[in-house]
């Protein structure tokens, strides 16, 4: 990916773990990838899901965990990104999130734009230094608290996502929906940027390995910073589910992509 011009996001997939042994083992796992990034010089970060390194079996674990993990790779010069979970933890993890952030300026946090509450939590994180991920959201919600799939939810990603632009905040725009990705709504965001003098450099367009390429391409073509996600692991199948949910036709990629990577 680094060859062909494209960051990369590498996830070692896992999450809601319950023994301890296992967290440390995961967090482990995520410091031997810093390590890899360092020693071959790649353009990459790690992101991960705080419940894969402990935080339900106890938060401060996953506070600790994660603050190892965000020291090693800040040392190595590298961003540690946090992914979002189901509704019932997003207190949680944006509390960790902020004490994390009074530490190190190298963590980022992903906002899904399904939320109701996403509006409020972005000016929250806004006054962080790390980058903020925006994706449309994957997990299972009641109605009280998210939107459902469709032109509503693509509204709002659009509408967070023109907020999050004109922040001038390091942003990373993370959806591979083709409602969100034709070239109509590609070019809108470019024209916003353009007409707004926001530093290119505070952008970046991120997809998943595999998925609308050619649409990533076109925004590195305009002079983006482009980014690859790339999850591995033997937990291929949370990789599968949320990418169904997300978008139901990326079932077929997704397998194509697990099966290519050796998941299972």
């Amino acid at each position: 990916m680094n060859q062909q011009g494209f960051a990369v996001t590498i996830d070692y997939m896992g999450e809601s773990t319950r023994d301890a042994e296992m967290a440390e083992q995961a967090t482990q796992e995520f410091l031997n990838v810093i390590q890899a990034i360092a020693h071959q010089n790649l353009d990459s970060s790690i992101s991960l899901d705080l419940s894969h390194i402990g935080m339900v079996i106890d938060a401060e674990l996953g506070y600790k965990n994660a603050c190892t993990l965000a020291k090693a790779a800040q040392n190595e010069g590298l961003e540690m990104m946090i992914s979002m979970e189901g509704v019932d933890r997003t207190n949680l993890i944006l509390e960790i999130h902020q004490r994390l952030c009074e530490t190190f300026n190298n963590v980022g946090i992903t906002l899904q734009a399904y939320l109701h509450r996403t509006p409020d939590d972005l000016e929250r994180v806004l006054q962080y230094s790390g980058k903020i991920r925006l994706v449309k959201g994957a997990y299972a919600a009641p109605a009280d608290h998210a939107k459902s799939r469709g032109a509503e939810l693509d509204e709002s990603y659009r509408q967070l996502m023109e907020r999050l632009l004109t922040s001038r905040h390091p942003c990373s725009i993370a959806t591979h929906d083709p409602a969100l990705l034709d070239l109509a709504s590609l070019e809108h965001a470019h024209r916003l940027i353009q007409e707004q003098k926001i530093e290119p450099d505070k952008i970046e367009f991120e997809m998943l390995k595999g998925v609308t390429s050619e649409r990533l391409q076109a925004m590195k073509n305009y002079g983006y910073h482009t980014r690859v996600y790339l999850p591995y692991g033997r937990e291929w199948h949370l990789y599968l589910c949320n990418r169904l949910a997300e978008h139901p036709p990326n079932i077929y990629q997704a397998i194509t992509d697990a099966m290519k990577c050796g998941y299972g």
